[in-house]
């Protein structure tokens, strides 16, 4: 795996949102979904009563007071937004971005950004996933463990209870062949 390669694997994937200028959500890709329920506090599959947390609302209203301003508008490239969010163990970057229809304001779209800010985690080395025969949610158990996050706080960021995580790690014990979470970090990073 070249550098460049290495250094795309460790960098997390943005969420995407779309918006009209009325407000109207015109696209969301996954990553911003899963942000979106980490901001809102979305526990254990059930569906937070907000639609989108109030800072991202914020940003479109704000976004929308700069699309009338014709002033800024002659500068929407470079115009850009920020606002930290989330918690103090994720805090979340959203950017948000004017993008101007040139015909009118017909087809202008805002565009915001969620990004989580801060440390990266490590990935998981391929052959550690093969030799573990770890699934893909093992691995993002192994993650938040390298994290330095509780089953609690592993619970909540995934939307899943704490006895899910609590089974996940007992499989992770058994497939390391080790008794404690530090020890499942060190067989898996062993030879990374």
């Amino acid at each position: 795996m070249s550098y460049i390669d290495t250094i795309a694997d460790c960098r997390s994937v943005p969420g995407v949102l779309s918006f009209s200028a009325s407000g109207e959500v015109l696209y969301m890709n996954p990553e911003a979904e899963v942000l979106r329920r980490q901001i809102l506090g979305g526990r254990f599959g059930s569906e937070p009563t907000e639609i989108f947390p109030s800072e991202v609302m914020d940003m479109c209203v704000d976004l929308q007071r700069a699309l009338h301003d014709h002033d800024t508008l002659q500068d929407s490239e470079y115009l850009e937004f920020r606002r930290v969010t989330g918690s103090m163990q994720v805090p979340i970057l959203l950017r948000g971005f004017l993008m101007p229809d040139p015909q009118g304001s017909q087809d202008t779209r805002f565009l915001i950004l969620m990004e989580k800010i801060g440390r990266e985690s490590r990935g998981i080395p391929v052959q550690a996933k093969e030799r573990f025969h770890l699934t893909d949610r093992e691995v993002e158990i192994v993650t938040h463990i390298a994290d330095g996050q509780t089953n609690k706080e592993i619970a909540n960021n995934l939307s899943i209870s704490e006895h899910t995580v609590k089974e996940h790690v007992r499989h992770l014990l058994k497939k390391t062949k080790t008794t404690t979470r530090t020890a499942i970090l060190a067989q898996i990073y062993q030879d990374s």
